[in-house]
């Protein structure tokens, strides 16, 4: 009885590592409910409380790490540990824009796997109305340097899509140029 106790944990443990897949593994080649890991804690040196500042306007982002978010896509579910952007937009001292208390599921910038050279591309949602939704990409450049890229792919919206559209028109936040912007680790 004790050897067949023995063998049934030995093929748990066995199945539970076949569903295990390094970071970059592309999602329509695994089977539902597979999990996609930071094997090689990847993410982590990107974790943190970053800042940068660019004439008046400062910009803090907190990138934490998220294991087994659970992810959709068409018929494939699957869980995938990703890295979370939350930020803060001061002008003049003044918060302008924020989501620090946003929950894990509501948080808008969310990492979609790391690339070639080792920077880590987001997928951002965009903030009101989905304004500036895009990518961002982001590059480790040493412990206390982030490199920054956003690319928005929309940045007019009309009140004719937007039920709520503001008078004064709806800005991008998050900072778009110069093209490379360099965080600081605070």
């Amino acid at each position: 009885m004790r050897s067949w106790i023995l063998i049934f944990l030995g093929l748990f443990v066995f199945s539970c590592k076949a569903q295990q897949y390094s970071l970059n593994t592309d999602y329509e080649t695994i089977p539902n409910n597979s999990h996609i890991k930071d094997l090689n804690n990847e993410y982590d040196k990107f974790v943190g409380t970053w800042k940068a500042t660019l004439g008046n306007k400062e910009i803090y982002i907190y990138v934490t790490k998220q294991v087994d978010r659970p992810i959709s896509r068409l018929t494939k579910h699957f869980f995938r540990d990703v890295l979370l952007i939350r930020y803060k937009v001061l002008i003049n001292n003044q918060i302008i824009e924020s989501t620090v208390n946003s929950s894990n599921d509501n948080t808008n910038i969310v990492s979609m796997g790391t690339e070639i050279d080792n920077s880590v591309a987001f997928s951002y949602e965009g903030g009101k109305c989905t304004v500036g939704w895009g990518i961002i990409n982001t590059e480790y450049i040493d412990p206390s340097h982030l490199n920054w890229h956003y690319q928005p792919q929309s940045t007019v919206i009309t009140n004719k899509n937007c039920s709520d559209y503001p008078a004064g028109g709806i800005k991008i936040n998050l900072p778009y140029e110069p093209e490379n912007i360099v965080f600081t680790k605070q």
